[in-house]
């Protein structure tokens, strides 16, 4: 038999037990479906459920957990009613506690993480496509968070700020509230007797306990209550319209700003809008015109003890809004940051260094229209100049285009295409990308996906391809994921993020998670990561072997024990800081690694990460600690210690970094807080403050207070930058 013959034999045979699994998987699924009520009164949504109506709904009270018990019945009791009128769904929800006084309730700030308090969830699948959710989250103080789940849970963006009402109460017997959801704030398909897919989750976070009304196994992975694909039914809704398809969001903003050392104090007042239209009942138009990103947060100061560029996330909302859409790249890895993508967006509008750069306008076309997905970007930005470390730099004003279009086939597979382009006004450069990507989901477990690109850039020709395939298997015993990355010397992504060129790289990570009911430990992870990165001439460049053990405590802390051996080769002189070298060559160097959290939902908590060991021809010790103090359900502190001590062997080589810093933040109410964001870094002499007041005066309206500053410390101590600001935006519809 001929090798060929063996390998299709092969593939056929793994073919038809991949769809054979897929098929015994899914069969004896149970349906679950809920109806809503039609009303003809409005709700007030006080987090009561006083109307009338509410005693008239359907009742849903059969809850079954996923933690601790898989399968169990629910161990308190929770129930649900849905309502709907002209204009909004309301769900309203009794959540039953034998032990009211032992709620945690400690956050009330909009889109704050509430993993770590007693939480409803809710999923709503209103294009009941089994890929794609709106997600809303509600705690006993009414605190609000919600987010986009694309791709049966694959990509979350947390990032979505939807118009959305929630009032709750807690009670004698528990906690209760009443959510209204606007259907404009909703995509759907216009026609009549509708059926979504839904789906409610709860959390009892004294116990850790989650619970869902459609089950949710443990199989799904470890972020398993995101799958869409496990929803039920919503019936009943009939007649349903979105509203008016303008939203028309203006804004003024006013105060005093220094940009440069020594310049005065210089008044400032602006204004700006951002426009949106709906173009169909799930694909809508955003404009931008002078748009103002005053209220975002300073990135993270960061010692990089790497050689190649540091990630730090998106933050401005005309960006986060969509993000998930434009997501092309390896695929997403949890609780690291990535090494690949063909966009990203903080190359629109923030040089390198992260100076801002004026953004003239821009629009942005985002949705869906049958089994397409669409996304396209279009952004003007501004000529502008900066002065760094004593050079002016200039920045010509550039024009930034994206086109994103992604196809769903099969049950939960797509495959995509990516167009990208970057020009500068006035002058002959430019930089373009394309390329195509697929994703294929077989069954609960097996994701396989991939892609390929190019890009074009005057005098940059040939090796300016890169490619990728990867599997995952995820299931509550056995975690696997590999890849196989392949980036040209000349693979130029202007728009994108690529920590390193001219490289292929090899992953394979396999893991187990027992549950060995021992030690109060829910479950341990045993697992095996390993990197292996070599040039196109063979040179091996870094070999990293990850071997470690998870421990997951039932109160959700955790403690990870790893041993890391390392080997990297320089090509030339390492610069780690200035006028310190790591001097070229190969460097092989063990490293160990703990990291810790404790219950979070206590109202003191600490999580830390420390690496000790060998750090290429000397020694490093690393700790990042994180303290978290939670002195009433209004007032929250974080404080953050990040130190660096390294003894090398070159001159210079013994040294210290160190970063402190704090957030301060006092919420009024769930629409109204104040936040402090302290940040001192030693190496950089450097002191950053940023102050905010946020009001949500209603939704999808906001009134800012503004204060940030940089100042250079030591002997010659100057205020670098800084800016007083007030803004207010309003929201016509």
């Amino acid at each position: 038999m001929t090798d060929k013959k063996r390998t299709t034999i092969f593939l056929f045979i793994l073919t038809a037990f991949i769809l054979f699994l897929n098929l015994v998987l899914s069969f004896g699924a149970e349906k679950y479906q809920i109806r809503a009520l039609r009303i003809f009164r409005k709700i007030e949504v006080n987090g009561f459920l006083e109307e009338p109506s509410w005693k008239k709904a359907p009742i849903t009270n059969e809850f079954t957990q996923r933690e601790p018990q898989e399968g169990q019945p629910a161990t308190e009791k929770t129930e649900v009613r849905i309502l709907y009128d002209d204009t909004n769904l309301y769900i309203g929800l009794v959540c039953f506690d034998s032990q009211p006084d032992k709620i945690v309730a400690n956050e009330m700030r909009r889109d704050v993480d509430l993993q770590d308090n007693d939480y409803f969830q809710i999923m709503i699948d209103s294009f009941h496509d089994h890929r794609n959710a709106f997600y809303f989250i509600i705690n006993p103080l009414g605190a609000k968070r919600d987010g986009l789940i694309r791709d049966d849970g694959s990509n979350i963006n947390w990032d979505w700020d939807g118009i959305w009402i929630a009032r709750a109460r807690r009670t004698n017997e528990g906690w209760t509230a009443e959510i209204a959801i606007p259907f404009y704030t909703l995509r759907f398909k216009k026609e009549n007797n509708q059926t979504w897919g839904i789906n409610f989750g709860r959390q009892i976070a004294r116990t850790r306990e989650e619970v869902y009304w459609t089950p949710v196994v443990r199989d799904y992975g470890f972020y398993g209550q995101y799958k869409v694909s496990a929803c039920g039914d919503l019936v009943g809704l009939d007649n349903l319209s979105q509203g008016r398809k303008i939203q028309f969001m203006p804004y003024i903003i006013g105060g005093g700003f220094q940009e440069e050392r020594g310049d005065p104090f210089s008044r400032s007042e602006d204004l700006g809008y951002d426009l949106k239209y709906r173009l169909t009942t799930n694909l809508t138009a955003d404009i931008t015109v002078n748009t103002d990103f005053a209220q975002v947060e300073a990135d993270q100061e960061q010692f990089n003890i790497t050689r190649f560029s540091l990630y730090f996330p998106e933050k401005r909302g005309f960006f986060l809004e969509g993000a998930d859409i434009f997501r092309f790249g390896e695929r997403y890895q949890e609780l690291e940051p990535p090494s690949t993508l063909l966009f990203f967006s903080r190359t629109i509008g923030l040089s390198e260094e992260g100076h801002e750069i004026p953004i003239i306008g821009g629009v942005r076309i985002t949705g869906k229209t049958g089994k397409y997905t669409l996304g396209f970007l279009d952004i003007l930005t501004e000529s502008t100049s900066y002065e760094e470390d004593g050079e002016k730099i200039y920045i010509h004003r550039a024009n930034y285009s994206v086109f994103r279009i992604k196809r769903d086939f099969l049950e939960k597979s797509t495959f995509g295409v990516m167009l990208l382009s970057k020009d500068l006004i006035n002058s002959p450069y430019y930089n373009r990308g394309a390329g195509f990507d697929f994703d294929l989901s077989f069954g609960r477990s097996l994701k396989m996906g991939g892609f390929a690109a190019k890009t074009f850039t005057p005098d940059l020709e040939g090796k300016d391809w890169a490619a990728n395939f990867n599997f995952l298997w995820q299931s509550d015993f056995l975690i696997a994921n590999g890849s196989y990355t392949d980036i040209g010397e000349n693979f130029n992504a202007e728009l994108g993020f690529i920590t390193r060129t001219d490289i292929r790289k090899y992953r394979l990570n396999v893991g187990i998670g027992p549950r060995p009911n021992i030690l109060n430990i829910r479950q341990v992870f045993l697992f095996n990561d390993f990197y292996y990165i070599e040039n196109h001439s063979g040179q091996l460049e870094s070999r990293i072997n990850l071997t470690g053990m998870f421990n997951l405590f039932q109160d959700g802390s955790y403690l990870v024990l790893g041993y890391m051996p390392n080997y990297e080769y320089l090509t030339e002189d390492f610069e780690i800081k200035e006028d310190v070298f790591i001097p070229a060559g190969g460097h092989r160097f063990d490293q160990f690694l703990c990291w810790y959290q404790s219950d979070k939902s206590k109202d003191i908590a600490v999580q830390t990460e420390i690496y000790w060991g060998q750090f290429y021809n000397g020694n490093l010790f690393k700790a990042n600690t994180s303290g978290f103090l939670k002195l009433s359900k209004n007032f929250n502190l974080e404080f953050i210690y990040d130190r660096n001590q390294f003894d090398l062997p070159v001159e210079g080589g013994k040294f210290t970094t160190n970063i402190v810093a704090t957030r301060i933040i006092y919420s009024f109410t769930p629409d109204l807080y104040a936040k402090a964001y302290l940040q001192w870094n030693d190496d950089e002499e450097l002191f950053i403050t940023n102050f905010l007041v946020r009001w949500i005066y209603k939704p999808g309206a906001n009134i800012y207070l503004i204060y940030n500053e940089s100042r250079k410390l030591g002997a010659e101590g100057y205020i670098q930058d800084r800016a007083l600001m007030l803004k207010i935006s309003f929201l016509f519809s």
